[in-house]
């Protein structure tokens, strides 16, 4: 064994922490099959010297302070020394393998076993055939997963679904490099070190977008196992065999450990193939620099979301049941489009009921649904005309296009000077002209140039609006209660004010309720609470009752009125079935008993989450069933706090780092958000 240290200043000092380790010695190491590239039958195995090189790297390990558990050999499974492949332990949740070949079938069920005698439990047998950790690399708070040879792809989703943890899919082409481990080592949280050539295109691109600084290493690190290494961020144990891998390692600031394990090699395997990782139940972590996030377990869906790993099979009431029968109190209600709750039976009979007879005719035709629907949404709204889109962001965009019409052909702005006055903070959209007026870089950031024509000014802050508004201005767009910034509720006398200013400077106030409205709040709109009536509200999500998206403008004829034939329109907007479904929403909305609801319930759900301030919640925002959480950053990260939660059987959503939001559907009842708020404390308590 050879204990290396830098003989140069390191970069900077890395930071390592004690592990668990799973070993089983190679007492019964007489390999007489073939099923790697690695192995040569013919080639004979000195058993004594694989057992002395096995003890070495044993040593090694309690000599750097990590714990070593030992799983009794058994005759007959030669490979059980690469104890790697037994299975995989996160969280304290274990994972028995299931291998592909029947030579080492069995090894499965002794490890299984183990895993059970030893506390790790319940313990868990995939569907489909995986190699345990030497396909499934933990990498921080996801898995790199290899799939190609040995581990079937279909065993990634059942991980995921296992772990909580997002599964990244990474396909292997040289059957050499058989498994994950062979190709790639992780060395840290947030670094890996990678023979790129044992990947297809598109895993190589996924990696390289996933970890910009990982060490590359060549093909001659890779064909003597130099990447099946172990890495307690700060000591690397590796072959000695990798002599420019281990120079790299170095100049990055590890501490290269390097052994002969030249006799375990004939059998197909090396350092990290000899050694499992035992997770146990892990505290939150800290935030991590930030980077993609992973898709792997959707890699054919463009990559401009992040979900928490949980795939969504059924639906009802304010549960989702997931694709392994597990069920999650859903306290996100898809952004306030879930108000009613999932498949309420009022709007899937109205959905069905037009399934029947008529689902789209655009709007080159009239259809008996659409003015049905507008005449009881302008009524609900106080208003006279309704322009009804799709999308919350068409809504928006829509708005514009009639404030602008409006400030020329009524006002009396000169053509091409309109200007409209957003708020800091702001979202409305992610459409380009949207995001030309959003302060949010990451929304915004490489997708200019930007349209013009917006003045953004503090949300809140009445004297910079007045001091904003010129002759050019033809309205005001703001949301009552900023909902993707944090649900952030403005001051008291803020939308009053606005209301007045709009009304002597001759500018049209846009209360975009696209979430705020039809309910959420405990009133129909947001701008209730402040006894305010804008002159257009743009509506969405909840207006679709769950099932599909209806959106509109709802304004007066002096305001809406101003568009024309051919100037603006939807193939969809209005089509029979949105109008249908989005009838019986505003109907279901007419006698105020599901605001109502919405305010006592969101008495209760707040009193509650007050309940954790000073104890890792700092702040608690929002009116009726919509809030914001602000958790103390030293908890982690909110994708974090969320998985935590997750893995307890609540749904939530994390917004800017350490903010969480809560809007379940208006179904939910006052044992459920209970049972939610006691899952919150329990992984406010895991400090």
């Amino acid at each position: 064994m050879t204990l290396t240290t830098p003989s140069f200043a390191a970069p900077f000092v890395r930071a390592h922490r004690t592990r668990t380790y799973a070993m089983t010695p190679p007492a019964h190491f007489e390999v007489s099959y073939a099923i790697n590239p690695w192995m040569d039958p013919s080639v004979p195995v000195d058993a004594q010297r694989a057992l002395a090189q096995w003890q070495t790297l044993l040593d090694t390990y309690q000599a750097l302070g990590h714990t070593v558990h030992l799983v009794e050999p058994q005759p007959g499974l030669p490979d059980m020394v690469y104890a790697a492949n037994g299975g995989l332990v996160i969280d304290g949740k274990a994972i028995a393998a299931r291998f592909a070949f029947p030579e080492r079938a069995a090894e499965g069920d002794h490890y299984a076993d183990w895993f059970h005698t030893a506390g790790f439990g319940p313990v868990h047998r995939t569907d489909g055939i995986q190699e345990g950790e030497g396909d499934f690399l933990v990498v921080g708070d996801r898995i790199l997963a290899g799939t190609g040879f040995r581990t079937h792809r279909d065993t990634h989703a059942e991980v995921a679904a296992v772990t909580g943890l997002p599964v990244i899919t990474l396909d292997l082409v040289d059957p050499r490099f058989y498994h994950l481990d062979t190709a790639l080592g992780v060395l840290d949280e947030n670094t890996i070190a990678y023979y790129p050539g044992a990947f297809s295109d598109a895993s190589r691109a996924l990696l390289d977008e996933l970890f910009p600084d990982a060490i590359i290493a060549t093909a001659a690190d890779a064909e003597v196992l130099g990447l099946n290494l172990v890495s307690d961020g700060k000591h690397v144990i590796m072959t000695d065999r990798a002599p420019h891998l281990e120079s790299q390692l170095r100049q990055a600031g590890y501490e290269p450990i390097t052994l002969d394990l030249s006799e375990l090699l004939k059998g197909g395997g090396g350092v990290k193939c000899c050694t499992l990782e035992l997770r146990a139940m892990k505290e939150t972590t800290a935030p991590k620099p930030h980077s993609p996030e992973p898709h792997g377990a959707e890699p054919h869906v463009a990559h401009n979301y992040s979900p928490l790993p949980v795939t969504a099979a059924t639906a009802e009431g304010a549960w989702i049941t997931d694709v392994d029968g597990r069920r999650y109190l859903d306290c996100l209600g898809a952004y306030s489009a879930v108000n009613f709750g999932h498949r309420h039976p009022r709007i899937v009979a109205s959905a069905i009921d037009q399934l029947s007879r008529v689902t789209l005719t655009s709007r080159a035709f009239m259809s008996d649904q659409l003015e049905p629907f507008c005449a009881a949404l302008a009524d609900l709204c106080g208003k006279e005309m309704v322009l009804p889109m799709n999308t919350g962001a068409e809504a928006v965009e829509s708005a514009i296009k009639v404030a602008r019409k409006w400030g020329y052909d009524v006002k009396g702005v000169a053509d091409g000077r309109a200007q409209i006055i957003v708020a800091g903070g702001n979202f409305h959209g992610r459409t380009t002209t949207i995001i030309s007026f959003s302060d949010d870089e990451e929304a915004r950031a490489g997708f200019g140039p930007y349209t013009p024509g917006f003045v953004r000014v503090p949300f809140g802050d009445v004297e910079s609006l007045a001091a904003a508004i010129t002759d050019d201005t033809v309205a005001v767009l703001v949301e009552p209660i900023q909902g993707e910034a944090g649900i952030i509720v403005p001051p008291a006398d803020y939308l009053p004010r606005v209301r007045a200013l709009c009304t002597d400077r001759n500018v049209l106030m846009i209360a975009d309720e696209i979430q705020s409205g039809l309910g959420r709040t405990g009133t129909t709109f947001a701008c209730e609470h402040w006894g305010v009536v804008p002159d257009v509200y743009t509506l969405g999500k909840a207006l679709g009752g769950g099932v599909l998206p209806v959106s509109a403008v709802v304004a007066d004829r002096d305001i809406l009125g101003v568009l024309h034939p051919g100037q603006h329109g939807s193939t969809f907007g209005g089509n029979p079935l949105a109008a249908a479904v989005g009838h019986t929403v505003v109907d279901m909305l007419a006698d105020g008993s599901w605001q109502a609801r919405a305010a006592e319930l969101g008495d209760h759900m707040h009193t509650r989450l007050r309940a954790f301030i000073g104890h890792g919640v700092i702040t608690v925002r929002g009116l009726g069933l919509w809030a914001g959480i602000d958790i103390d950053p030293e908890l982690g990260s909110g994708k974090q706090f969320c998985l935590n939660l997750a893995q307890r059987g609540v749904l939530a959503k994390d917004t800017h780092g350490s903010t969480l939001r809560l809007a379940p559907p208006l179904v939910i009842t006052h044992e459920e958000i209970d049972w939610m708020a006691d899952r919150f404390g329990e992984v406010l308590s895991r400090r």
